[in-house]
């Protein structure tokens, strides 16, 4: 019998780019992968890709076990003082396909 792998609930933090505060990060922060964009909905779609893209890549070489990299605690500590962030339903609906992303979690420090 073959094991399904047990979900992983995802973190994305949003918080503005230091080199360029207009633009903004969205951080996965229990794979530590960050997109930038001008939007908050673009970071969030790109990074979704991301993830999917470092999920297939792993499941590929064998190495999901692998890939867990929580982020440095200083983005821990943002999370910790952050507010929920209500996503789209434009980003709700893209959905990570790969597994085990069970599901995706939306915070703001600004």
């Amino acid at each position: 019998m073959e094991s399904q792998p047990y979900p992983i609930a995802l973190t994305f933090l949003l918080y503005p780019c230091e080199e360029n505060p207009s633009r903004v990060v969205a951080h996965c922060l229990e794979f530590d992968v960050v997109a930038v964009e001008d939007t908050h909905e673009a970071a969030i779609l790109l990074l979704k890709e991301l993830v999917e893209d470092l999920l297939a890549a792993a499941e590929k070489d064998g190495t999901l076990d692998e890939v867990l990299h929580p982020a440095p605690e200083r983005y821990w500590k943002m999370l910790a003082k952050a507010r929920e962030y209500v996503a789209s339903q434009r980003v709700r609906d893209r959905h990570i396909e790969a597994q085990p992303i069970g599901r995706v979690g939306y915070a703001m420090a600004y």
